[in-house]
């Protein structure tokens, strides 16, 4: 398997598995990748940040050992693929090769799908500190006002 199809495939499976699994842990009382916004202070390191809507943004891991493939048949070409260490499989290779392996690391960050009743509940919340600092605001204004000695009425 080419490097680029599986970190495609690892990620499309991870998101989907979440997705699957918000409906029926929901139904139990949880929920599978909330919305929320964290405390930077008390992140992790898989943490990377956090969306306006809620959407925590997770850094994925990779640490594959892949090889390099260069084909010196008809047309030349080298590829990046995942090292697998059982091949099955019978026939006859008949252009040359040279292979070498190697290990890389890297980080993908990916925002997870959120669950949806959560997200609904941030919004909410968000709506109501909207409200209350609104209200705070207006508060503050017409104190000033009447300090002021300008009542507006």
């Amino acid at each position: 398997m080419e490097l680029k199809d599986f970190v495609k495939e690892t990620l499309s499976q991870i998101a989907e598995g979440i997705e699957a699994a918000q409906e029926s842990v929901r139904e139990c009382g949880g929920f599978v990748n909330p919305a929320h916004r964290v405390d930077p202070k008390g992140s992790n390191d898989s943490h990377f940040g956090v969306l306006n809507n809620g959407q925590n943004i997770f850094l994925v891991d990779f640490d594959v050992s892949v090889t390099v493939v260069e084909d010196k048949g008809n047309e030349a070409s080298a590829k990046l693929q995942v090292a697998s260490l059982l091949k099955i499989g019978s026939g006859v290779e008949t252009s040359s090769s040279n292979k070498a392996t190697n290990k890389i690391s890297f980080k993908v960050p990916i925002g997870l799908p959120i669950d949806g009743v959560s997200a609904e509940q941030l919004k909410q919340q968000d709506q109501r500190i909207r409200e209350k600092r609104k209200k705070q605001a207006d508060t503050l204004q017409n104190r000033s006002r009447i300090r002021g000695g300008i009542r507006e009425w």
